[in-house]
């Protein structure tokens, strides 16, 4: 009963508050030494006082001024997200391999001046789903596509951009390590006339070389790979440094972004490591994204799991990411109207997972429904979205230590939740075999203390990287049964 009344009071269910891109979520329970965030998002305010609408048009820069506003300059939503990221443990993954290394066919585009660009492929997995189950498999299951062009932007391009991003002082403000140009779909220019806050960091000098790349370039190329009504929602210029602790961006979905845009803008030789892709529960499922000059560009959906880790090198890693709503009304409601679509449509697990998440919070307008996210976690869970079982899980056990229901019920939603918390486990993800492995060496949740399944989970957990269970496997006085 104690167990399950301090794991009631630490569970943190937070989808869509900062703490890791363009959704965060942790889950903490007290079964967990370590957040965990597989969503990104941010706050829901403006950081600055002139609010320019990138609209939806033919060109990306044809914007209306829409207000001044005389609050003093305070920190964008994405410094309180960057600045709350927690290093993880750095390993190699092996390389995305692009269509022309796997025989699938390149998209090949007309340039208004006549030669081609190439822009090549690579069609992700997904997990497999249960080999005893019946369930239909979703149309876009092992169908998520990475999009590479090399050279969208120009090098002269990549380093204008870097070095205003370095120069404006945005980096060091608020330990944010960002300098951002466009939030909620509105530009960050500083409003001189009506701002008094003596020498505050400027995004002008970064958004004047950004508004004509954005126009003839970036936004053309992705409606084109992806949908024609994109609109930008966010764009900003990411520092990493390999001297620093915090380097990493945990693996996360970017929820309310329908397509993102990565860049580079620095040398990918400078520094190794830098994006990947996590294409299942495990971390042996990461994938590190090649890029080989300044300018490369990576586009993906919103249905891809995706992180940075950037182990070392002799300068800092600098990219440009850009966030794009499905059109100018999704970016003005601050909506994901497309993860409700493909979920609705039983198109892809991650869309159904997503869904639930927006559903259990009342997240980005759909109403707060917690049985419906309850289902949507079930049909991902049957096809093997090992991230859906364990938010079931962790949903399960929060109910389970409700006063409001028999203890009849409250041991029956108890078992459910440790079904899924093994499910999730066994299908590979490391915070639910940390939380199994300390289930059993305490004997929480009715099961029967067994140090043997403890370790062996544990392990399992500790080779995927996870901290908190390595800590647990060497640290002896942990295992004394008087710990218990």
């Amino acid at each position: 009963l104690y167990f399950m009344i301090m794991r009631s009071k630490s569970i943190i269910y937070a989808a869509g508050m900062a703490s890791a891109s363009i959704l965060c979520t942790s889950f903490c329970r007290i079964r967990i030494a370590t957040a965990f965030s597989p969503l990104s998002g941010g706050l829901n305010y403006h950081a600055n006082s002139k609010i320019l609408l990138l609209r939806a048009s033919k060109t990306s820069s044809e914007v209306a001024d829409q207000s001044k506003r005389t609050k003093p300059f305070t920190p964008s939503k994405f410094a309180a997200l960057m600045a709350g990221e927690v290093s993880s443990p750095s390993s190699g993954f092996d390389s995305i391999r692009w269509d022309d290394e796997d025989d699938n066919a390149s998209i090949v585009r007309r340039r208004g001046g006549g030669g081609d660009d190439v822009v090549h492929t690579a069609v992700l997995p997904d997990d497999e789903a249960p080999p005893n189950s019946s369930s239909i498999l979703p149309s876009l299951h092992n169908r998520r596509a990475l999009y590479y062009h090399p050279s969208l932007l120009t090098k002269d391009e990549s380093s204008s951009l870097q070095k205003a991003a370095e120069a404006s002082g945005l980096f060091e403000e608020f330990d944010s390590r960002c300098a951002v140009v466009i939030e909620d779909g509105m530009y960050q220019d500083q409003d001189k006339d009506t701002v008094s806050t003596g020498n505050a960091p400027s995004s002008s000098t970064i958004a004047s070389l950004l508004r004509p790349i954005l126009d003839t370039t970036i936004v053309p190329w992705a409606r084109e790979m992806c949908n024609p009504s994109l609109t930008v929602a966010d764009a900003l210029i990411r520092s990493y440094d390999p001297a620093e602790e915090r380097q990493d961006l945990a693996t996360h979905y970017d929820n309310t972004a329908y397509a993102t845009v990565v860049v580079a803008l620095n040398d990918p030789t400078e520094y190794e490591g830098g994006l990947f892709v996590q294409t299942g529960a495990n971390v042996n499922t990461r994938k590190s994204v090649p890029f080989s000059s300044p300018g490369d560009a990576v586009l993906h959906r919103f249905d891809v799991q995706h992180g940075v880790n950037v182990r070392s090198g002799k300068k800092k890693r600098f990219s440009l990411v850009i966030w794009f709503g499905e059109d100018e009304d999704s970016v003005v409601t601050k909506t994901v109207p497309w993860v409700r679509r493909e979920a609705e449509e039983c198109a892809s697990v991650h869309a159904a997972f997503l869904y639930a998440v927006n559903s259990q919070s009342g997240l980005y307008g759909v109403d707060t429904n917690v049985q419906l996210a309850k289902e949507y976690y079930v049909w991902a869970s049957d096809r093997g979205h090992g991230l859906s079982a364990y938010c079931l899980s962790n949903l399960l056990f929060k109910e389970a230590c409700s006063n409001d229901i028999s203890t009849e019920e409250q041991n029956t939603l108890q078992e459910q939740s440790f079904m899924y918390l093994k499910l999730s486990a066994e299908r590979g993800l490391a915070h639910a075999q940390h939380e199994l492995g300390v289930t059993y060496k305490q004997g929480y949740s009715g099961v029967q203390s067994d140090f043997e399944i403890a370790r062996y989970w544990l392990m399992l957990a500790e080779k995927q990287g996870h901290g908190a269970s390595s800590q647990i496997l060497n640290d002896p006085s942990r295992w004394e049964v008087s710990h218990l």
